[in-house]
Formats: C-alpha cells, structure tokens, sequence
C-alpha cells in the first residue's frame, strides 16, 4: 500500500453499521434506542456524535452494498476513543448493557466497519 498507516490517517474515526430493523419494530423506536445508547457515550467521553441514515435506493449506486435498509454512524473522538468504547460496552455493566441490548434487540442481517480518516494522499498517488 505504500506509507505507514499513520502517515496517511488522521485520529478521525468511525463505526458504521448497516442492517434491518425486525418486522415488529419501526424506525422512531429504534432511533429513541439508538439516540439512548450513543447518547450514554457521549456523557462517558468515548463518542463525538452519531447519525441515521435511511438507506435511499439507486440502481447506479446500489452495487454490491449489503441487503440493509438502516446505516448508522457512529464519530468516535480518536481510534483510541473507539476502542475504549468497545471494550466499554463488552463489560456488560449498567446502563451501557441495557442501552445495548435495547437497542440489538431491534435489528437484523448487521454488517458493522471501523474506519479511520485518510487526509493525505499515499505517495504513490501524488
């Protein structure tokens, strides 16, 4: 790839998730859940804001993209930020857990990424 890894990433990171909600639940209910759950990170100090996207469908632009109709964001401070989250909310206490599950409970088919700024070019594309 060229580059180390720090050199081409900024301390910028997010979560993604893609997925559907089950049939016995509509969008406001999980949105509620979902505001709930980052909301609790946000006053923990491990998450920046976070966002609801509804999937808008596209023949041009629908290429390969997993059967989801939710995506989620999730704007992690630092990667490091990210990784204290993670390990955060697999301790299972509470309320992280409730949140959680509250949340979980509602979805199906998730496809989740952890990615992180790029904001310089690698050399070989200069």
């Amino acid at each position: 790839m060229g580059g180390s890894e720090t050199d081409q990433n900024t301390d910028n990171c997010s979560m993604f998730g893609a997925f559907n909600l089950k049939p016995e639940y509509d969008l406001a209910t999980f949105q509620t859940a979902f505001d709930g759950f980052c909301n609790h990170l946000k006053k923990s100090g491990h998450l920046k804001s976070h966002r609801l996207w509804r999937r808008a469908y596209h023949e041009g632009y629908d290429t390969r993209f997993p059967d989801a109709g939710i995506v989620i964001e999730m704007c992690f401070p630092s990667y490091q930020a990210s990784l204290d989250a993670w390990d955060y909310v697999e301790e299972h206490t509470e309320p992280i857990r409730r949140l959680h599950v509250e949340m979980n409970k509602q979805v199906s088919a998730t496809h989740f990424v952890l990615l992180r700024e790029v904001t310089e070019q690698p050399a070989g594309l200069k």
